[in-house]
Formats: C-alpha cells, structure tokens, sequence
C-alpha cells in the first residue's frame, strides 16, 4: 500500500526560492523564509507570485479564502490605480498591504469611509469628533 505524499504548505515558497536561487538561512522557520521570498518575489514584480508564495496557494485555487493570492492581487491593483504603493521601501510589509486593500476593494468600501466608521463605532460620535478636530490641529470645521 503507497503512502499518502503528505501536502507542504510551504512548497509553493520554495519553488520560487529554487527558481530565483534564494537558500532559506541556517536557523530561519519557514513562515520567515517564506515571507522572505514573497517579498524578493514582490520587490521584483511579480505580484501574482509573490501573493501565491505568501499565501501557500494559486491564484486560481478555488479554496484561497478571503486572504487569498487574489486578494492581494487586487490589493496591488487598487494600489496601482491610486498611483501609489503603502509600503514601497519594505516588500516584505508590502504584501500585507496589498491584502489589507484587496479585502476592501473586493468588498466595494472607501477605506476612508471603513476608516471613520471604524473610529466612530469605537469612540463614538463626540470622542470621533475630538479625534477628528485633533488630528487636523485643533482647527474647528466652519459652523453653517
């Protein structure tokens, strides 16, 4: 009777390590090497693979979840569209903010809407008005 070949969430991270020659260190766990590619993978271009090292999975697997590589294919994108990246000088933290954008543009929200909500919900409405007015300096709104 043949052995199951057990699955290594991980393997998707080597493939590309192989490809591109990058050795794991001596001591580093395997989510750091990982990461680590991603991030080479990210720094270089190639968005869909560095989200498929990171994320353990194809871009095209229908079980990816919400956190998936097409999130943080979107998540690039969006960024892509605003002309910006949020991490440029870290590829690393990049992908995760790729991810971060991803879940909401795939959800169809302004971040600065899920931003104020979110303060407004936690704080509620004076203490958000008070954060709000201290982030802007102390500056009133103009009163109508």
């Amino acid at each position: 009777m043949t052995e199951k070949a057990k699955f290594n969430p991980y393997a998707m991270a080597h493939k590309y390590a192989d490809y591109l020659g990058i050795k794991q260190g001596e001591g580093e766990n395997e989510d750091a090497f990982k990461s680590r590619v991603a991030g080479v993978l990210r720094k270089k271009g190639s968005i869909i693979e560095a989200h498929e090292a990171f994320s353990r999975r194809r871009y095209d697997d229908e079980e990816q979840g919400a956190t998936g590589p097409m999130a943080g294919i979107f998540g690039a994108v969006a960024q892509a569209m605003q002309g910006r990246e949020y991490s440029p000088s870290d590829p690393e933290r990049q992908i995760g903010d790729d991810i971060a954008a991803g879940v909401l543009a795939q959800r169809g929200e302004d971040p600065a809407k899920s931003a104020l909500a979110a303060i407004f919900g936690a704080l509620g409405p004076s203490a958000g008005m008070d954060l709000i007015e201290g982030l802007r300096g102390g500056k009133q709104s103009p009163k109508k």
